[in-house]
């Protein structure tokens, strides 16, 4: 590659998110935000099922690898190179690309069985039951009620997180936290992560996932203005949230700082109602796109503020 010439990652989805590229190139731009990333068109494997590409200015190579980590929706990236650039430590292959031989350098790669340790049902969670014993339940995924299925898969609580990368860190806050995916993913990201629910029986298992944890409404956080630097959070699905989650929006709006940003992963039909009150609120809107849940209508939107 010449010195001028932009460097290229090729992204391998995951295979239960091959539909999502829009938002796997989404999470590796926004972790590489400041370093000038940007989705690109093209690149080397165009035939390969599941893969997208993403370019950033070639100085920043060796920064944007090392950040590479811990990704959601890629379950590999790969670095384009010349042939016979020494780097012994990373698997390399060889191909063809722009009608001349390329190398693809091995960034990171986390296959999807790696993720199973931190899946739900293999976690342990601290759970106040009904007889008020707090006990260690595995697998805890949530009541059988509508609102209460709220264990996020490990992929979308990781996309989240990524969505609002700030090099800075700061403070991150879930309002619908429910069993920690989310405050797991921010914790081992670097965040000083506040969680919120208004479910009381929750707030051991979060606050032992490494929160500041509040039992309260998302619809009046008890939260100074522009006191978070992040949002990320999966409201509740069901017909009968829509009214809070709307609702919620303005709290989100009023606690993040200038600059802050909020995703959210929600039901599909909450789309359009969630972007007017986020736009009435003073949000700029980054990117709102369908995810494929395996029959579940859900939507990625990604707000500024």
């Amino acid at each position: 590659m010449t010195p001028d010439e932009p460097e290229t990652l090729v992204l391998h989805l995951r295979a239960a998110r091959l539909k999502a590229r829009e938002l796997a190139v989404a999470e590796v731009v926004a972790l590489l935000r400041d370093l000038d990333a940007q989705p690109a068109n093209g690149g080397p494997l165009a035939e390969t099922r599941g893969v997208a590409w993403v370019s950033l200015p070639a100085e920043h190579k060796a920064t944007a690898a090392a950040r590479l980590c811990r990704l959601g929706y890629s379950e590999a990236v790969d670095i384009v190179e010349s042939p016979g650039d020494e780097h012994p430590e990373r698997p390399v292959r060889l191909t063809r690309w722009r009608r001349r031989a390329v190398a693809l350098r091995s960034v990171y790669s986390e296959p999807d069985p790696l993720l199973r340790e931190d899946a739900p049902d293999r976690r342990t969670f601290l759970l106040q039951c009904g007889d008020g014993m707090v006990r260690p339940v595995v697998g805890y995924r949530g009541g059988g009620r509508v609102l209460e299925h709220r264990a996020l898969p490990v992929v979308d609580a990781r996309l989240l997180v990524n969505l609002v990368h700030a090099p800075n860190r700061g403070v991150l806050l879930d309002p619908y936290a429910g069993a920690g995916g989310v405050v797991l993913e921010a914790v081992r990201a670097g965040w000083s992560t506040v969680s919120l629910d208004s479910d009381p029986s929750l707030r051991f298992g979060l606050a032992a996932f490494g929160a500041q944890h509040l039992v309260a409404d998302a619809t009046a956080l008890p939260l100074r203005p522009r006191s978070v630097d992040a949002v990320a959070t999966e409201p509740p699905y069901h017909r009968s949230a829509k009214h809070d989650v709307s609702a919620s929006i303005g709290e989100m709006a009023r606690v993040l700082r200038p600059g802050g940003r909020a995703s959210l992963l929600v039901a599909a039909d909450q789309l359009e109602g969630l972007t007017e009150a986020g736009r009435a609120h003073g949000f700029q809107l980054d990117l709102a796109t369908a995810v494929d849940r395996k029959g579940t209508a859900v939507a990625c939107l990604v707000m500024t503020r």
